[in-house]
């Protein structure tokens, strides 16, 4: 699941942004030399939600959940996850006589694991054999959310610091008034981001297969003996 925030930030920093001033076209600063001066900041946070373990439906009903089909073995447990995707900006403005100028000062993103929820089947006592083979396999694809995010934060953080169009009060957008500057604002973090973060879902969706492809899976089966 992608949270689609930014354009609610955008809008939301429009509706509350205090009135432009007619002013000539402002003056656009030089831009200062590689590490002289912050001017502004990107920066990409990660968070997960605790693991949720259910044991409140039967195997069978386990089996018909989305997601539980594909491996080509008996369901015994299920891990349903969710990720999501946040955009938190601040931007300013500045109207000239003909346009209005805007640029970030701050791009916020937040990778999170939003939901993370662990099915097993209640055929198996808490505490049994199979319960905890079950969790043990479960719980690592939790793991493997967790690294992932972990990964697509830092591979955001540094395609936003490393793009070239991402407007700063150096190179802001010229556009002819608010609404304009805010969706051209909007359209060029998307830029970096979307790209990164569909191979970010591409490659999850491979990590969390392997996981249950039969000879790892093979592994749960062996431990104990009490299947149903």
């Amino acid at each position: 699941m992608r949270a689609r925030a930014l354009a609610a930030a955008l809008l939301l920093s429009a509706a509350c942004a205090p009135a432009t001033l007619e002013l000539p076209a402002p003056e656009i600063p030089r831009r200062p030399a590689p590490g002289r001066g912050r001017f502004h900041r990107f920066k990409v946070q990660t968070s997960a939600v605790p693991v949720d373990v259910r044991r409140d439906l039967s195997r069978e009903e386990i089996s018909r959940l989305p997601g539980a089909a594909g491996s080509g073995l008996q369901t015994q447990g299920l891990t349903t996850i969710k990720h999501s995707l946040a955009t938190h900006t601040r931007f300013s403005t500045a109207k000239g006589t003909k346009a209005v100028y805007a640029w970030f000062d701050d791009v916020i993103l937040e990778v999170a694991v939003s939901s993370d929820v662990i099915h097993i089947p209640r055929e198996y006592a808490a505490g049994s054999c199979e319960y905890q083979a079950v969790l043990e396999h479960e719980r690592g694809h939790g793991r493997v959310a967790r690294e992932l995010a972990v990964a697509l934060a830092g591979r955001l953080e540094r395609a936003l610091m490393a793009s070239d169009h991402i407007p700063t009060r150096f190179d802001p957008v010229v556009s002819a008034d608010f609404a304009s500057a805010a969706e051209h604002l909007k359209e060029d973090v998307a830029k970096v981001v979307d790209p990164i973060y569909d191979r970010f879902e591409a490659e999850h969706k491979a990590a969390q297969e392997k996981l249950d492809r039969p000879d790892p899976y093979d592994a749960v089966y062996r431990k104990c003996s009490g299947w149903k």
